[in-house]
């Protein structure tokens, strides 16, 4: 009995926070379907082409990067010292969030950033390069940043799907009969492990799709890609150009769902191709390739110096070009920005920490009621949807409801997006778990509370705290949901990082980027310290 009122409250509990606002988003988009005169006007407005273009060329260009330097990751440097040592760093590079990340790539490679100062000092220029290195027309700045910062997300994905202990033996196996260890990750392994990632593929090409805050960073604006027009169309005055939005979401899903379907016919396609030369028999010797280790170190030294970067103009007084490094440093932008951030980072805190407990109580409640799995693309569904149509409908609904913009709706749309995160990280370490355990508990008088309580629960903490630690990221970057839920009523840091990392205050920028990254970076380190003092077992030497 307590199992079926535990599964009817999963049940309640996932059609209210997932199939309520997934409905009133999409539905309330219905309207604008039929609309002949607006799309007459949308198809009419200046630059839309451009703009779908930009939109599409970013995000499969990203997508596909990414898959790429995964796949060649793995199937040149597996076991090797540099991938060890990424994979021992990926944490680290997820607690960056992406308008941290943005800012700081701005700093790097902005006409007058840090890359191109040595060169002006070699070269003898007194002045920056008339280079349109950022907010460039083509997106290229756009599409490095998705890919550097999506391709740690995606290599952690495809390090948690392979076997270990499988991947061992198919090496030894095709080494023995005279492949090399590369022709056997290219022609066995990685078709295979494919369709294993495809669900975090097609997120990371969704959120490409529909990401508004690193084209406020980084551009292209001239026109800007199709989501920041949308944004900028829903907060005019002009009715109108209200209308324009609610059709453009709905030709901005289309295009994520044409994206969608072209990966997946790449993937058919990569797969196919791959079958002729499985059975071909050539074998090649195997070759030492330095190249994963220069990537690796690539990676990390661009996620340093960002880092570095941002400490830096966060303190700087007086930089002048082409001089490497600052003149004066001050801590007096500090003294007189926190009376106005620290608030501001507590609303970010508690924010973060209210939306990832709900998520995180959401998958337990799913995970622990579940006799079967639940369709994974179902409960994952906000990532497979640009966010951009799908909050921008969901605003339109709450006006028709006409309700108040608030933190609650804040929470609400933020739960959207944390919660399938959440329940990733936690649906491999829950289906894992020896039931066993908890039934000897049990056999010897433990209530099931107790049982999981005291036997469950501890055993899970590591992965548990790892959620955690993801939501925390996850809440923290969500920029859109925030601005449209809160009516901008709800301000937080990284609202307010985006729209300083968007002017010329590069100190301040610098500033509240630090501070945005402190949350998650805390939260990353409490969930690798805690569990050892939670769980005996869990502790390591030093």
């Amino acid at each position: 009995m307590a199992s079926e009122r535990l599964r009817h409250l999963a049940l309640i509990t996932t059609l209210l926070l997932l199939g309520l606002p997934l409905l009133a988003g999409l539905g309330a988009l219905l309207p604008a379907l039929l609309d002949g005169a607006g799309w007459s006007a949308l198809l009419a407005a200046p630059g839309l082409a451009i703009s779908l273009l930009l939109t599409l060329g970013v995000s499969l260009g990203s997508t596909l990067f990414t898959l790429l330097l995964t796949f060649a990751l793995l199937a040149h440097g597996w076991e090797s010292a540099a991938l060890r040592h990424l994979e021992r760093l990926l944490s680290a590079l997820l607690a960056l969030p992406h308008v941290a990340f943005a800012v700081g790539l701005a700093f790097l490679v902005a006409p007058s950033g840090w890359l191109l100062r040595l060169p002006a000092q070699l070269l003898g220029w007194s002045l920056p390069p008339d280079w349109q290195t950022l907010r460039d027309p083509l997106g290229l700045g756009l599409t490095l940043a998705l890919t550097l910062k999506e391709l740690p997300f995606l290599l952690l994905m495809a390090l948690a799907a392979l076997r270990r202990h499988e991947v061992t033996r198919q090496l030894h196996l095709g080494q023995s009969l005279g492949f090399s260890p590369a022709q056997v990750w290219w022609r066995l392994l990685l078709p295979a492990l494919w369709p294993k990632i495809r669900l975090p593929l097609a997120a990371i090409a969704a959120y490409g799709c529909g990401v508004v805050d690193l084209p406020l960073l980084l551009g292209p604006d001239a026109p800007p890609v199709l989501a920041q027009r949308l944004w900028l169309w829903s907060r005019e005055a002009d009715l109108s150009l209200h209308r324009l939005a609610h059709q453009g979401a709905l030709l901005l899903l289309s295009a994520a769902l044409l994206l969608l379907a072209l990966l997946r016919w790449l993937e058919h396609l990569a797969c196919q191709g791959l079958r002729h030369r499985q059975l071909d028999g050539h074998r090649r010797p195997a070759r030492a390739h330095r190249w994963p280790a220069a990537l690796t170190g690539l990676l990390l030294a661009v996620n340093g110096a960002i880092l570095l970067a941002l400490l830096l103009w966060s303190v700087t007084r007086r930089w002048r070009f082409p001089d490497l490094f600052p003149t004066h440093l001050s801590w007096q932008g500090w003294q007189e920005a926190l009376p106005t951030a620290l608030p501001l980072f507590g609303t970010t805190l508690a924010l973060a920490l209210v939306t990832t407990c709900l998520a995180a109580f959401w998958a337990l409640l799913v995970l622990e009621s579940e006799r079967r799995p639940w369709p994974l693309w179902l409960l994952c569904l906000p990532l497979l949807l640009p966010q951009a149509s799908l909050l921008i409908g969901l605003d339109q609904a709450l006006a028709y409801l006409d309700t108040t913009p608030g933190i609650g709706w804040v929470v609400w749309g933020q739960l959207l997006f944390v919660f399938p995160y959440v329940y990733l990280c936690l649906r491999g370490p829950w289906h894992g778990f020896d039931e066993r355990l908890v039934l000897c508990a049990r056999a010897l008088g433990a209530s099931p509370w107790r049982a999981w309580w005291r036997i469950k629960l501890p055993l899970l903490a590591r992965p548990l705290l790892a959620a955690l630690a993801v939501g925390v990221a996850v809440s923290l970057a969500q920029y859109l949901p925030t601005l449209l839920l809160g009516g901008g009523r709800v301000v937080t840091l990284t609202t307010e990082a985006v729209a300083i990392g968007s002017g010329l205050n590069r100190r301040l920028a610098g500033l509240y980027a630090l501070l945005q990254l402190l949350i998650p970076l805390a939260t990353f380190l409490l969930a690798l310290w805690l569990p050892g003092r939670i769980n005996p077992l869990e502790r390591r030497p030093c």
